[in-house]
């Protein structure tokens, strides 16, 4: 076994590596690319289509996509909840609409769209709407009301 280790293993790595260097170099160059000849064409950039902005415009409001929609409709008033403060044992939620000063208001106080506030709690308040419906608005952005 010995033999065989000493003696064929470096044998066959050289007849190995003969082999690969023979075919590497014995192998045909690829042809030769053949140059192209180029034609003097004239050219000119493709004409622009036309495009109308209002068309499809048209079409969409052709097609009444939102329904019927009331242009004389009474604008409700803007408002947003600023924070809650609690004083005590009571809490306030802080409202700020359409340029007054910001109010206080307290549970049982209605809102200036005219539901009335039944419950705040420290990062939340309900209100009841005129058809007797517990809706609770969150004063964090991406939290889902509850």
């Amino acid at each position: 076994m010995r033999f065989v280790q000493d003696n064929l293993y470096p044998l066959l790595a050289t007849l190995a590596l003969t082999f690969a260097i023979v075919f590497w170099f014995g192998a045909p160059n690829p042809p030769p690319i053949k140059a192209q000849t180029l034609i003097a064409e004239p050219w000119s950039l493709p004409k622009e289509a036309e495009h109308d902005a209002k068309k499809p415009l048209d079409v969409i409001n052709a097609r009444n996509l939102w329904g019927i929609v009331a242009t004389n409709a009474p604008k409700e008033p803007e408002w947003h909840v600023l924070g809650i403060v609690r004083s005590g044992l009571d809490r306030f939620i802080l409202l700020a609409f359409e340029g007054k000063p910001i109010e206080m208001l307290k549970a049982g106080d209605a809102l200036p769209d005219g539901v009335k506030i039944m419950q705040i709690e420290k990062d939340r308040f309900f209100v009841m709407t005129p058809d007797k419906k517990k809706l609770a608005f969150g004063i964090y952005k991406n939290e889902p009301a509850k």
